[in-house]
């Protein structure tokens, strides 16, 4: 069996597609699982050997891509994102069939097999709803061998140059001093729900100036359009990355506890299972909720950062205070 998996996007979306992409092979062991994904997905994806074939859709264009798959003949293709682009992709390929969520670009085409999971009252996670389509690939196979799949190959793997370069900061920061380390992620480009610049501000103060045996970590990188004006204390530290993404990855895995919004960062601590505090929205504790993620740590921003009033970001910063409390006990 030859199957195809579309998954192109940012950091945690790429991420959470994980469980879902290796459950294939671990259910298929024999078949060929090709997956097409973007400059992003090809970083995270590249080490992972139960994959056969990276595709990258970053520097191949409609033509190039639709003559890839159609070299390929695939048995199945699991589309994730049933967007315009992709449902007319595989709309003109010779896949067999396409297995997707029903979505206005899709109910009409009739090789496409898809299922239906709202996505504003379903509160199915993302990697929950992704594997829901690898089971619609054979029901009765998934139903009988899921829960025996062990999922730690699905784990990031960084090198050892990224772990030289972790420890060289940490040993810069005399991390071994510290009873813990925290890493504190105040930056998102796209998530619309988190703290303001001033509610991070105090947060990390606080926090800071609290516990001055734990060693807050702020991660950010030469060039950043988000600036913060952190304050100068000794137990809080910056991590300037390079452009390599698993720098990032080696130091996460180094870490006792992230706080941070919605974002790949909170997806890279959920795939090492790192422990999280999260400031996301209602809908994201339920949609992008990942499996290693504790829902009591999860906490509600109620309305977007531009309309929080001081009194909403009191409470959110006092409810993650509470929690980091219980966190050091």
């Amino acid at each position: 069996m030859k199957v195809g998996f579309y998954r192109n996007a940012l950091i945690g979306d790429n991420l959470v597609a994980l469980p879902a992409i290796y459950s294939i092979k671990a259910l298929y062991p024999t078949c060929k699982l090709v997956v097409y994904t973007n400059d992003i997905g090809m970083e995270l994806y590249k080490d992972f050997d139960f994959i056969d074939e990276l595709f990258d859709l970053s520097v191949n264009d409609f033509e190039a891509t639709l003559k890839h798959i159609n070299s390929w003949e695939f048995d199945e293709f699991i589309l994730t994102q049933p967007i315009k682009n992709p449902c007319n992709l595989l709309g003109k390929s010779n896949a067999k069939r396409v297995i997707s969520l029903l979505s206005p670009r899709n109910f009409y085409r009739l090789k496409f097999h898809n299922i239906f999971i709202s996505r504003n009252f379903d509160p199915t996670p993302q990697y929950q709803r992704l594997l829901r389509l690898v089971r619609e690939i054979n029901p009765k196979v998934f139903d009988e061998k899921f829960s025996h799949i062990d999922f730690s190959p699905i784990t990031l793997k960084p090198y050892e140059n990224h772990f030289e370069f972790a420890k060289k900061f940490l040993d810069e920061c005399n991390a071994k001093s510290y009873q813990y380390k925290v890493m504190i992620n105040p930056y998102s480009r796209t998530c619309s729900h988190s703290l303001t610049p001033k509610g991070w501000l105090k947060l990390i103060d606080t926090l800071a100036r609290s516990y001055p045996n734990v060693l807050f970590i702020i991660p950010t990188y030469e060039g950043n359009p988000q600036s913060f004006d952190f304050p100068k204390l000794e137990n809080l530290k910056l991590f300037y990355n390079t452009l390599d993404l698993f720098n990032l990855i080696a130091l996460t895995s180094q870490i006792n506890l992230l706080i941070s919004p919605s974002t790949g960062n909170a997806h890279i601590a959920n795939n090492l299972k790192i422990p999280l505090i999260g400031i996301f929205s209602k809908r994201d504790t339920m949609l992008w909720r990942g499996e290693n993620m504790e829902l009591a740590n999860l906490i509600i921003v109620p309305k977007e950062r531009k309309k929080l009033k001081e009194s909403d970001e009191e409470l959110i910063i006092k409810q993650v205070l509470e929690r980091f409390e219980k966190f050091c006990k």
